[in-house]
């Protein structure tokens, strides 16, 4: 495991968690008419998830050596809903990404490796969440069989 990656990719997530957090935050805010009731709540709670995801690497990278980074990603912002969950959704596909190069950079850590596992297994969840509230999720029906089961 090369310590000196690992802790630049950890990075690379706590800059995604960082500005996903206050872009989050923004969009719980500013998120208006009819669809406030559902999405504020839905963005604040996201948003404290990226704090929590953040805080967790930081502490990571302090285990590897190193200095966990401020700088958060840049934030888009947009009053838009369905702006604002394409938006979310880049950076879940983003957080995926990250969370993978990072597993295969902790390759032979078997606890860094399994962390970094449930993490990719999260974000993946709420990739798929928010593809679900875009619609964007391919049904495919099986075909029914004359099959009997016993």
């Amino acid at each position: 495991m090369d310590k000196s990656k690992l802790i630049d990719k950890l990075n690379e997530a706590i800059s995604l968690e960082l500005g996903a957090l206050l872009q989050y935050n923004q969009y719980a805010h500013v998120v208006s008419g009819l669809e406030r009731a559902v999405w504020h709540e839905f963005f604040e709670e996201t948003a404290v998830e990226a704090f929590g995801h953040a805080k967790k690497f930081a502490a990571k990278v302090v285990s590897l050596g190193g200095v966990p980074t401020v700088e958060p990603m840049a934030v888009k912002q947009t009053t838009d809903l369905m702006q604002m969950l394409e938006n979310s959704l880049d950076v879940e596909r983003k957080a995926v990404q990250i969370y993978t190069e990072a597993r295969d950079l902790a390759e032979g850590n078997y606890a860094y490796c399994t962390l970094l596992e449930d993490q990719i297994l999260d974000e993946s969840d709420d990739v798929e969440e928010i593809e679900k509230f875009l619609n964007k999720i391919k049904v495919t029906v099986a075909k029914k069989t004359n099959k009997q089961v016993g």
